[in-house]
């Protein structure tokens, strides 16, 4: 089918930081600033239709998954590109109903003491396969094409490769709670030659900017890619 428009959903590696018409400096407003030139808006031109990103640089899956919550009926025969970023990341909402995200990297005390008290492995690949299976089905029930990526290796992740033969006697559970889940999001993760996005970009050198965004060359050589592998069979139905 010929879709009217792309919209893209994810982080800062969607968003396009550190392209070079990417900045988010002055403006009171970052939902409204993206690149033109990542892989899904060169993606969108391509194919001679719309671009509208709806990205957030740091956020976690859980505010992607919100913002994709927010679309569906408005954007039917649209295509969405949801670009899932790192499992690390903890989004949560504040008394001031505020988005709020945590990360490894940051500085907050707040941060600190949930990745020295709460983090879990096994938690973390649960509740993001969780949150990308409900959106999923979400987009299936509006009848919405979509391209699903993931920025975390991780999402093809067992318990088997996160646990210990002794600790896996005893966390059959979590074997059963994580497959049920796992084995058709595995299968609708679009990748780059079984590789995400960031190490495609670093398998074939391509320029990465000082804050690991990969740049121009990378989503030039990432919409031909996605282009050929998955657009055309998705136009012509196969």
């Amino acid at each position: 089918m010929q879709y009217k428009k792309i919209i893209a959903f994810g982080d800062s590696f969607t968003r396009g930081d550190e392209l070079a018409n990417c900045s988010t400096k002055g403006t009171h407003n970052p939902y409204f600033v993206f690149s033109t030139d990542t892989w899904p808006a060169l993606l969108a031109k391509k194919l001679g239709i719309g671009y509208d990103c709806i990205a957030l640089g740091g956020r976690g899956n859980q505010w992607i998954s919100w913002a994709v919550q927010q679309c569906p009926e408005r954007y039917i025969d649209c295509l969405f590109i949801v670009n899932w970023t790192y499992f690390s990341r903890f989004d949560y909402v504040d008394c001031k109903d505020e988005w709020q995200t945590m990360s490894p990297n940051s500085n907050k005390n707040v941060s600190h003491e949930y990745y020295k008290t709460f983090d879990n492995d096994i938690w973390n690949l649960n509740r993001n396969i969780q949150i990308m299976y409900a959106t999923l089905h979400l987009l299936k029930e509006n009848s919405i094409d979509y391209i699903f990526t993931c920025q975390d290796a991780g999402v093809k992740q067992t318990i088997d490769t996160l646990r210990s033969e002794y600790v896996l006697n005893n966390q059959t559970t979590w074997r059963k709670s994580i497959s049920s889940l796992s084995k058709p999001i595995v299968s609708n993760i679009t990748d780059f030659e079984g590789l995400t996005f960031r190490e495609w970009a670093d398998k074939h050198d391509y320029p990465v900017g000082p804050g690991g965004h990969p740049l121009e060359k990378a989503h030039a050589e990432a919409a031909k890619y996605i282009n050929t592998n998955v657009i055309e069979g998705m136009i012509n139905e196969h």
